[in-house]
């Protein structure tokens, strides 16, 4: 999901490579997704725990480097930052509810009810007030937590499950609710707050020019909404030709 411009015209392009590297993981995480558990090929049969890291510094990193973004967004566009982030709430909805349409559809006992776009959507709309507590963040963070350690399990919800509280039976093939995740957020936007005090934003900027890799990194950020929505049809549909082809 594209973020908005830095707050400055510098570009911090190290910000965009590790975007896009976020990127590629997830694309590896559903590669793996989709074979073993839509097809039954254990092609890339390497531990649970390996892909389990896997997916989590790919979903953590790009949540948590989102908030720092976020943070370079809301310097740039001042009190402009609500009508962006706002806008860009709007379409995330939008598609959010048609991928929850569409999977239900195919897959109606394991649909995505809140996924990342879910979840980036509802955010997004959060963001621009939680960031009015600048450093207090931090308290909000401390709290989440603990609100996770004595609610998450022991309340059962039929609802509630954008907060976590889930029931027996819940099944979403893609789950990202607003708790733990946001606290992710939370935490790379005050990195922001504590890099641009200290000066140290200069670590994301790159001297000299990119490589083909970080050209290549940054093109698949700048197109990261199109790639997120695109790729999970294009592996199944690839999978299932190979798998139709060698099958005869």
């Amino acid at each position: 999901m594209k973020e908005f411009p830095s707050a400055t015209s510098t570009r911090y392009e190290y910000i965009d490579v590790l975007r896009g590297i976020a990127i590629v993981l997830m694309i590896v995480f559903h590669l793996n997704y989709s074979l073993v558990h839509i097809f039954w090929i254990e092609f890339l049969n390497l531990s649970e725990i390996f892909w389990y890291i896997l997916w989590n510094i790919s979903a953590l990193g790009f949540i948590f480097i989102s908030g720092i973004s976020f943070f370079l967004a809301e310097k740039k566009y001042g009190k402009g930052i609500l009508k962006k982030y706002w806008k860009y709430s709007m379409i995330l909805v939008v598609l959010a509810g048609m991928i929850s349409f569409i999977t239900y559809f195919f897959f109606p006992e394991e649909y995505i009810r809140f996924g990342i776009l879910h979840f980036f959507a509802l955010s997004f709309f959060l963001l621009p007030f939680f960031s009015i507590f600048r450093y207090l963040n931090g308290l909000i963070w401390i709290s989440i937590i603990i609100y996770g350690v004595l609610f998450i399990p022991i309340v059962e919800n039929k609802y509630l499950f954008f907060l976590w509280f889930t029931y027996p039976w819940f099944s979403s093939s893609d789950y990202y609710p607003l708790f733990p995740y946001f606290w992710v957020l939370l935490l790379g936007y005050i990195l922001g707050l504590f890099l641009q005090k200290q000066g140290k934003f200069s670590i994301f900027h790159k001297v000299g020019e990119s490589n083909s890799l970080e050209i290549a990194l940054e093109y698949i950020w700048k197109k990261s909404l199109l790639v997120y929505l695109i790729h999970q049809p294009i592996i199944i549909a690839v999978i299932g030709l190979v798998d139709y082809i060698f099958s005869k």
